[in-house]
């Protein structure tokens, strides 16, 4: 039988093991990332191939007679080029309006070309944190998760990139208010690819990132400055910026979510909907 001094003992020998899967700051987890890579390279692999088709996809932008322009953020000193889902950083940049009143072929291999990214960004996404998670791979997840890099590429090509002078009071709300949304939104790809529905994936997000604000803040600034830093590499940015910081934002979100929470959480039909 036991006693409740036997289950006292037991809280407190349980009580190190649960306090190790809570990252206590950005350093920790940057760590973490680091000797999961170690023990498995493999993890390296999809976003290296992805790679070489965003610096595909910049060369045959710039050999099509398809208007393009360079990423905006690149001419700038110092930016912090960070994407909701874990991605690299395009040298060059295709609008929707290239597109319109072209001849079939051309339309065919500008779409192709705009499309082909992310999904190939969101398939390495999906592959590196599945792996990291040990997670079932379903391909109802695979295809929510597929939707975010596909909708969150296309919106602002379909939007465009209005400028507004705002004073710094102004400003500085407004920076604020993006920094407090991508923390709460940081783990969302997460969740995606375990299966959740998106509503259920931002709801956890929400809650889960609570008590983790400034270490997950830490890794926006490290994953978007090193992501502009590697961009700005000539020729090779691309590559760059996808092959080295994407696989550390897919497995920092999955070294979260897991050392957090127990990886034994599995979700639930409700979660799915």
């Amino acid at each position: 039988m036991t006693t409740d001094d036997d289950a006292a003992a037991t809280g407190e020998r349980r009580r190190p093991a649960d306090s190790r899967r809570t990252p206590t700051d950005t350093r920790t987890v940057l760590g973490a990332v680091w000797a999961r890579v170690r023990r498995d390279p493999p993890l390296l692999i999809p976003f290296a191939v992805t790679g070489l088709i965003l610096a595909l996809a910049d060369v045959l932008r710039t050999r099509d007679p398809i208007p393009i322009e360079p990423t905006a953020a690149l001419d700038q000193t110092v930016t912090v080029q960070f994407s909701l889902y874990p991605s690299g950083t395009a040298r060059t940049a295709r609008g929707v309006g290239a597109l319109v009143d072209l001849e079939t072929p051309y339309l065919l291999r500008g779409v192709g070309i705009e499309l082909a990214v992310p999904l190939a960004v969101g398939v390495a996404g999906w592959l590196t944190i599945t792996r990291v998670l040990d997670g079932q791979r379903r391909l109802d997840a695979l295809a929510r998760y597929l939707c975010l890099p596909v909708v969150l590429s296309v919106a602002p090509r379909l939007l465009g990139s209005p400028t507004v002078d705002v004073g710094l009071s102004v400003g500085l709300v407004v920076l604020l208010a993006v920094s407090f949304v991508s923390v709460r939104l940081f783990l969302v790809p997460a969740f995606l690819a375990t299966g959740l529905g998106f509503g259920a994936a931002i709801r956890n997000s929400a809650s889960r990132s609570r008590g983790q604000g400034w270490t997950l803040f830490g890794l926006i600034l490290v994953l978007g400055i090193g992501s502009w830093a590697l961009a700005t590499v000539p020729i090779a940015g691309a590559f760059l910026s996808t092959a080295i910081v994407a696989p550390v934002h897919a497995v920092a979100m999955a070294v979260v979510l897991d050392r957090r929470f127990p990886s034994t959480d599995t979700p639930t039909d409700r979660d799915r909907r």
